[in-house]
């Protein structure tokens, strides 16, 4: 099969757990936009806290694109969105509502990669990570001192695994109906938009560019990489990834700290 689009999902995926990109890594990728092939990254991070990954693997330019908040900016690398969903303001009241009303942790994000909380005495280590490699600032603001056509990409229900995964099913009840909900990483439970994922945004990008699914490659390791693995022509599943994950892949490759991305490009992208 003759790939034109790599997909990659970046933590736990393409970085290492002490969230850097192997060498190995760094060699496939690069090989692979040598052939033409675009690779694009696509993570349920911010752009700020994709953009300087991407240039240092030579992701760059006008016809290379970056997938960013779950799938709901698609943009190239110079900055010029094709695709965005966001959710009102409403909404966010609603979530914040919630979150309170169940003694929740939480964050959300704006399109500039702003995060946002109530003020409040203790500050969850989640949602100050998120601030911290978003790089653009931690804001303390209820709903209703922002303008009313505020809008966000994201919610974040932050907290223990263990939290987690009690209100899990609580907050799928909850918002399932009319959004999109997924655990995404240790500590994060995240509600999108209802059409919005990974696997419709790569659907997205593919069109725009004219290359059919079944010449497209994505990798992940989490939930929210379901989507995509099940759209294009060959998932690839991580060994380190949760076995949902790997029971909608095409094809299971090695640990994020053994060079699993670089691995399966040899295998099926590299001429």
């Amino acid at each position: 099969m003759d790939y034109k689009l790599i997909a990659l999902d970046m933590d736990e995926t393409l970085l290492t757990s002490e969230k850097t990109v192997s060498d190995h890594n760094k060699a496939a990728i690069a090989k692979a936009l040598q052939q033409g092939i675009k690779v694009v990254l696509c993570s349920g991070r911010t752009h700020n806290a994709v953009i300087s990954y991407a240039h240092n693997l030579g992701i760059t330019g006008p016809d290379q694109y970056m997938i960013t908040n779950g799938g709901a900016i698609i943009e190239n690398m110079e900055g010029k969105i094709i695709f965005q969903r966001m959710m009102s303001n409403h909404f966010y009241r609603e979530f914040v509502k919630f979150v309170k009303d169940n003694g929740l942790q939480y964050n959300v994000v704006d399109n500039e990669g702003r995060t946002y909380t109530s003020p409040r005495d203790w500050i969850d280590k989640y949602t100050i990570t998120q601030a911290f490699e978003n790089e653009n600032g931690l804001y303390l603001k209820e709903p209703d001192q922002l303008p009313d056509d505020f809008e966000i990409t994201k919610a974040i229900i932050n907290g223990e695994k263990t939290k987690l995964d009690e209100i899990t099913e609580m907050v799928h009840n909850k918002f399932d109906k009319d959004y999109f909900v997924v655990r995404t990483g240790e500590g994060f439970l995240e509600i999108f938009p209802k059409d919005v994922n990974k696997g419709e945004a790569v659907k997205a990008l593919a069109s725009d560019l004219e290359i059919d699914l079944s010449n497209v490659i994505a990798m992940g390791d989490r939930d929210n990489d379901i989507p995509m693995l099940k759209i294009v022509g060959k998932g690839v599943a991580m060994e380190n990834g949760l076995p949902d994950v790997k029971a909608a892949a095409d094809f299971i490759t090695k640990d994020n700290n053994h060079s699993g991305v670089g691995v399966a490009i040899e295998k099926f992208a590299l001429k």
